[in-house]
């Protein structure tokens, strides 16, 4: 949960952390790409560095930096000093998950894998709901500072409880080398791979467009719908009850479908939610009850497919699954980087803008799936 805490939780202080540092949405919104970008780009020292060290410690390292670095964000005296400590939180926080996502796989068969992280999608989808409600209770009642307070007393909680709950999966027959040339050939390497980049970059396009509502979330709930700090859930909950049944049934499918079969599945429901999200827009005004369930019906099919995705592209480099976990953060990450910082201010005063953006992404992700099935089906004949 750190990750969708660290991007939730402060979306109902933007108009305070605004006027508390003068500075107009566009630029606070950049503290959101920063940090994702942040986040993306050091995944890939986070991976090697898992594969080389093991799962625990890289987790107790990144889990440490990030409570400090969410302290500095309480304590900055200027916008400036905030976006550093934002990016470092960034820097930090990519660690424990990356490390994680390599221990799902270190543990379970793939199809254990894949029920695996359907379980973990639900509760990694508890976050996004309950994030800015725990926001916006504690900006009414203290102020902006006290969620980066509480953003530092979550990663000591897990760091104790990775720490003495934890052991370490990898095995040691899988200890990578952190030489610079050997991890620059490996990570070349990796990205040739036809199959594995192919499914890395759909499902960094369909999250993409998942993330455009995320990242402008404050516009569409201030400026659109007309509604307070309080009313984030009114977007938030139905949007993750739509991850946390997508996960479910995902979970519950993995034994009666293949995995191309359960992400055919994904796609065509998040066609057609991001079509039925852009046609209600020419026929009714915009209001929480038709701009709503498009979205959760489009996060429904992002966790239905999620997990299918990454335990296929994990599967295609088996030796190196920490570098195969950063180079998945690294483009799902980055891509919601791009959409917080060069598509969102774009599109964020307008919601047929809005819309439109998540069609095209989603189209593009379904695309490179659907060049990827034909490409594996190729191979196989």
């Amino acid at each position: 949960m750190i990750a969708p805490f660290s991007i939730d939780t402060y979306l109902p202080s933007f108009p305070a952390i605004e006027s508390y540092y003068q500075v107009s949405r566009e630029l606070l919104s950049t503290s959101m790409g920063a940090y994702l970008l942040a986040f993306s780009l050091t995944t890939l020292v986070w991976g090697p560095l898992a594969d080389r060290f093991g799962r625990q410690k890289i987790s107790i390292v990144s889990l440490t930096g990030f409570s400090l670095a969410s302290v500095g964000c309480a304590l900055a005296l200027s916008f400036d000093y905030f976006l550093l400590f934002r990016i470092l939180q960034g820097v930090f926080a990519g660690g424990v998950i990356i490390a994680a996502r390599a221990m799902i796989r270190d543990f379970f068969t793939p199809q254990e894998a894949q029920k695996a992280m359907s379980l973990i999608m639900m509760v990694f989808a508890i976050a996004p709901a309950i994030a800015p409600i725990i926001g916006g209770y504690l900006q009414l009642h203290y102020d902006w500072q006290s969620i980066f307070w509480f953003l530092s007393a979550y990663g000591v909680f897990t760091l104790f409880i990775i720490g003495l709950l934890l052991k370490e999966t990898q095995h040691p027959d899988h200890i990578q080398s952190i030489a610079p040339k050997k991890l620059f050939n490996s990570y070349l390497h990796s990205l040739k791979h036809p199959l594995f980049i192919r499914l890395v970059l759909a499902q960094s396009f369909v999250f993409g467009g998942f993330f455009i509502y995320i990242a402008g979330s404050a516009s569409l709930i201030f400026d659109h719908l007309k509604l307070g700090p309080e009313d984030f859930w009114m977007q938030f909950v139905p949007m993750v009850a739509g991850m946390i049944l997508g996960a479910w049934l995902s979970h519950r499918l993995s034994n009666q479908k293949s995995p191309s079969q359960i992400i055919h599945l994904s796609l065509s429901i998040g066609g057609i939610a991001a079509l039925f999200n852009v046609l209600l827009l020419f026929v009714t005004l915009p209001t929480v009850l038709t701009i709503i369930p498009a979205l959760s019906l489009y996060a429904f099919a992002l966790s239905l497919g999620l997990p299918a995705l990454s335990i296929l592209a994990l599967d295609c480099l088996p030796e190196k699954r920490g570098m195969a976990a950063s180079l998945q953060s690294l483009l799902q990450m980055g891509m919601a980087a791009l959409v917080s910082i060069m598509l969102v201010p774009l599109v964020h005063s307008s919601l047929l803008a809005m819309a439109g953006s998540m069609l095209a992404l989603w189209l593009m992700g379904a695309f490179l799936w659907v060049t990827h099935y034909k490409a594996l089906n190729h191979t196989a004949l």
